[in-house]
């Protein structure tokens, strides 16, 4: 039986492509002048432990987006951490927003890849998939609408919550038709099997 990948396998930032993770650091950079530690850090915490990139790789690419001229480093001070501060210049909030666009586009595509990944998904990993899964959508969402919508016109937020509604609504709805289905075939019917929604 094939040994699962241990917890943390993303643990060398070649895990996720290279440009996600220096488009992130700025990000991060331009919400708070941070050091490479704290990058790293936040990192790790907003994957859950699944990403935990070295410093033998955040330090090159802060190097870089120094050198490109996207962030400026703050000496360190006297008495201080000895770490430097990382601030976002206007060309790196420029380089953002040309980026922004190219990531939402990749998004895309990986979301339009799922019936390849369904097609590796063995039985026996369904149920931590789909209950992990839904979860961590759930999460998603949360965070998306804590962090983000005192930003957003209101007539937009209540837009997309009612949307949100609908979906779950579907959702539910599926859930309890499959259900049914099992329950009424019997306990060796085939219960995930003839549901008419997606």
């Amino acid at each position: 039986m094939p040994r699962r990948p241990a917890r943390g396998h993303f643990a060398d930032v070649q895990g996720a492509p290279r440009g996600l993770i220096m488009h992130y650091m700025l990000h991060r950079i331009s919400q708070k002048p941070s050091h490479g530690y704290e990058i790293l850090k936040e990192i790790e915490s907003r994957t859950e432990g699944d990403w935990k990139p070295g410093a033998g790789s955040i330090y090159p690419i802060l190097r870089k987006l120094v050198s490109e001229g996207y962030i400026e480093a703050e000496e360190a001070r006297s008495g201080g951490t000895g770490q430097r501060v990382y601030h976002i210049t206007g060309r790196g909030l420029r380089h953002m927003k040309e980026a922004k666009e190219s990531f939402l586009k990749a998004g895309k595509r990986w979301v339009s890849m799922r019936k390849i990944f369904m097609d590796l998904i063995g039985p026996e990993d369904v149920s931590s998939l789909v209950l992990e899964g839904s979860k961590r959508q759930f999460g998603l969402a949360r965070e998306l609408f804590r962090s983000r919508s005192d930003q957003m016109d209101g007539t937009e937020v209540r837009y997309i919550l009612q949307e949100y509604i609908l979906n779950l609504e579907m959702q539910l709805e599926w859930a309890r038709s499959v259900l049914k289905q099992g329950a009424a075939a019997g306990p060796e019917g085939e219960v995930l099997q003839g549901s008419g929604h997606t």
